[in-house]
């Protein structure tokens, strides 16, 4: 469901709306779930071309929940001889990312509507990305929820895969509970190397998330795993 504001900076721009919550629900019942198939697509298809969807080689750094995009594309900008994609399935958010980015001109981002979870697992060829980024994934707090966590020892195996050997995952969350729970996770995975405080130095993933909960005091859990050489 997109908020007003984000339905009127889609309307000025002449981007066509997201469809309202009830047209929503409906049309996500007749897409087949998960969304990991990008654009043109068949739904056969194998590893995703990097090279191909960016029309480039070149190293490729991947986010998951891109949110309004303000990471994305301040990377984008900051890096641009690194492919940026962010995959986000809020249509509202995706489609604000996927403007802003075009606002600014920066074909090296990609904002696709996919389930980044699925994704990584099912479509990312292993060794392919240089850094992967997860801030502030939705904690899923009722205990029947659980399932649908983003952070699982299957997810964590598949982003382990996906990365180079010293590649960088980095996360993010300010849900003590959850954080607890990405911690074992990524823990307990072979391929991966917790990187202490000293090594991966001071730094801020720069998400509107983290700005706001940095205003108000609350508290923030941030880690940086290495990809394991070999």
């Amino acid at each position: 469901m997109a908020r007003p504001y984000i339905r009127r900076v889609l309307k000025r721009a002449g981007v066509p709306s997201p469809a309202h919550p009830g047209e929503e629900r409906d049309a996500a019942r007749r897409i087949p779930l998960p969304r990991i198939f990008l654009p043109g697509e068949p739904e056969d298809a194998g590893p995703v071309d990097f090279a191909a969807l960016f029309g480039r080689e070149a190293p490729v750094e991947l986010e998951i929940g891109t949110g309004k995009g303000r990471f994305l594309i301040e990377s984008g900008v900051a890096r641009p001889g690194t492919n940026w994609l962010g995959l986000e399935l809020e249509e509202g958010y995706a489609a604000l990312a996927r403007l802003r980015a075009a606002r600014r001109g920066l074909p090296n981002v990609r904002v696709e509507r996919l389930d980044g979870r699925e994704f990584v697992i099912r479509r990312v060829p292993p060794g392919s990305l240089a850094a992967l980024h997860v801030y502030f994934p939705d904690p899923w707090p009722k205990k029947r929820h659980h399932k649908r966590r983003l952070f699982t020892p299957e997810f964590a195996s598949a982003a382990a895969r996906a990365l180079a050997p010293g590649g960088l995952l980095r996360v993010a969350s300010d849900h003590r509970d959850y954080w607890g729970v990405i911690e074992e996770v990524l823990g307990a995975e072979p391929l991966l190397a917790r990187l202490s405080g000293e090594e991966a130095g001071a730094w801020s993933s720069g998400t509107s998330y983290e700005l706001k909960f940095a205003a108000s005091g609350r508290p923030i859990f941030k880690a940086v795993f290495r990809r394991r050489g070999g």
